[in-house]
């Protein structure tokens, strides 16, 4: 099938791509001038580019019932309505992964395209972390999860679409949840470019604010669709079921928070920048944890698209290393944070959102390692066990009041600087 051939082919050459991006990028460092806004926005457009076509090429496919694509022949059938047959490209792990991909490449063109404001620098070391990112997951996509792998013979029928995943709110729930995650990968490679070049500063805050917002909001909406149809569909209850794959959007979701509100400290009075670099750094490793946990198979939930260990170490060693290289230049570019140790007082905005983040890394960390331990007991010992709801809500609840009355409270108190603009 000639649109098998020109998706899986568009994928490989956006790979190539991403070397000539990252490469050009590095030698761009070396020899900064004006011809670097032209030459390599037109790369990073057509890797943007191709990897539309390989998704378009997919659409067309599960549009038009071609089962001679494997996943395709897994994921519809001639008798699905065209808007689950569209919404099959995504309910599946290597279709997801596609759209994964085609968001994160248009991010990165968009960031390119709306950043003349920074340094050349900046955007340069920004692309480069971006590349890194992109080229990890179109390796992945190619030699673990090629969507546009064929059967021979072709079948005449599709085994179609999982029956509760047929419902209009989980069609949606994929793309903003993934606009909302894909979306920290701007917000990841900006912070660390802006921490190499020494940058982390107000200006740069509010630069970045306009990202973590859109993230934020497109992460809070995504998880609020797949909340209803998990409440209705599924009958799950309480203001919260604690499922593992339910868990693991709401922890970047939480760091995300965090972040948004340390971003305004760092705006106004120009502190917190360590602690802000460390939550752009935790949110999108937190986001790629997500992505290896549910398609590792290790997760038993009905939201897990994968069961293939394989899937699982490629995303793990990935994990790690993005890890790794966030840590090495943490630590080595530290002295550029210089941040003097400013006292907030004790009834100003700046200290109760502190207090906000606190409250939330508590609840990041209680939620991380109910989630987490199972895992590494099952590892280590062979023994499973289950962490549900009785866990969680002991250890959450009690602070739910506090923390509740410090957010009322923190909106309605002033900015310590402004404080003193009105005494002068």
């Amino acid at each position: 099938m000639i649109f098998n051939f020109i998706g899986n082919y568009s994928v490989i050459i956006s790979l190539f791509l991403s070397f000539a991006i990252f490469f050009r990028t590095i030698f761009r460092l070396k020899n900064l001038n004006e011809l670097i806004k032209i030459d390599l926005k037109k790369l990073i457009f057509f890797q943007f580019f191709f990897i539309l076509v390989s998704f378009i090429c997919l659409l067309i496919l599960f549009i038009n019932s071609e089962f001679s694509n494997i996943t395709v022949y897994y994921n519809s059938h001639t008798t699905k309505p065209f808007f689950y047959k569209v919404s099959g490209l995504w309910g599946n792990h290597e279709g997801s992964l596609l759209l994964w991909l085609l968001i994160l490449t248009f991010i990165n063109f968009l960031y390119f395209s709306r950043s003349y404001s920074r340094s050349t620098k900046e955007r340069l070391l920004t692309v480069i972390f971006q590349q890194i990112i992109i080229f990890g997951f179109i390796a992945f996509l190619i030699f673990t999860s090629n969507p546009f792998n064929e059967i021979f013979p072709s079948p005449k029928e599709g085994l179609g679409l999982n029956p509760i995943l047929q419902d209009p709110l989980l069609a949606i729930h994929p793309p903003i949840l993934y606009l909302g995650y894909v979306s920290t990968s701007i917000i990841f490679s900006s912070g660390l470019s802006s921490l190499v070049m020494g940058n982390v500063n107000s200006n740069w805050a509010s630069h970045i604010k306009k990202w973590i917002l859109c993230s934020w909001i497109f992460l809070t909406g995504g998880i609020l669709l797949g909340s209803i149809w998990a409440y209705y569909e599924l009958g799950w209850g309480g203001f919260w079921f604690w499922d593992p794959v339910e868990n693991i959007s709401l922890m970047p979701w939480i760091s995300l928070t965090a972040l948004l509100h340390c971003i305004l400290v760092l705006e106004k009075r120009s502190s917190l920048g360590s602690w802000s670099i460390i939550l752009c750094i935790s949110t999108f490793t937190l986001s790629v944890c997500g992505t290896f946990l549910v398609r590792s198979g290790i997760l038993n939930s009905v939201h897990t698209f994968a069961n293939d260990p394989e899937r699982g170490l490629y995303i793990l060693i990935f994990l790690f290393f993005i890890i790794f290289l966030s840590l090495v230049l943490y630590f080595f570019y530290e002295d550029k944070l210089n941040f003097s140790n400013k006292s907030f007082g004790l009834i100003t905005k700046e200290s109760h959102i502190l207090i906000n983040n606190w409250f939330l890394m508590y609840f990041l960390s209680v939620i991380l390692i109910g989630t987490i331990y199972p895992i590494f007991l099952e590892v280590i010992s062979n023994q499973r066990i289950s962490v549900g709801p009785p866990f969680f809500n002991k250890l959450i609840i009690p602070f739910l009041i506090p923390f509740l009355i410090f957010m009322s409270l923190g909106p309605n108190l002033g900015w310590l600087s402004s404080k003193k603009i009105e005494k002068k």
